[in-house]
């Protein structure tokens, strides 16, 4: 404020204006994200996924795989069972979050997150972030 001049500062206010106004023009700034259901199948430790249910879940039209698949073995936070879970890794080296509910796969810009349920399945939800498509 001091010892800076005015215009400096009115110059300022229209560049955030302009972003603003940007940012509220292009729409929603949601990030993009997919959801999958997978179920235990009795006498095996691999889920299998089903169909998503109209709960309002997005589901994409064309779903561009990030990653090799790989099948992780994992301890259900809510039955205790051993299960293993198909998961669309990306390359890198993740950091590993363990949230009440869910383990997160956080690639910075990306995350691979299983959610367990107490029916013993579980969700697979991959995000990649604001502003970023799958």
């Amino acid at each position: 404020m001091e010892g800076m001049p005015m215009s400096r500062w009115h110059a300022l206010g229209k560049v955030a204006l302009v972003a603003a106004l940007w940012f509220l023009a292009s729409g929603t700034a949601d990030a993009a994200w997919i959801r999958f259901h997978f179920v235990p199948v009795e006498g095996c430790k691999t889920l299998k996924p089903v169909e998503p249910s109209s709960d309002g879940t997005r589901q994409p039209k064309c779903f561009h795989q990030p990653g090799p698949l790989v099948m992780v073995n994992l301890c259900h936070l809510y039955t205790g069972q051993q299960i293993t879970v198909p998961l669309y890794l990306p390359e890198g080296t993740p950091t590993i979050q363990h949230v009440w509910s869910k383990i997160v796969y956080n690639y910075g810009s990306y995350t691979v997150a299983v959610r367990f349920l107490p029916d013993g399945s579980v969700d697979v939800i991959y995000s990649s972030g604001l502003l970023r498509g799958l």
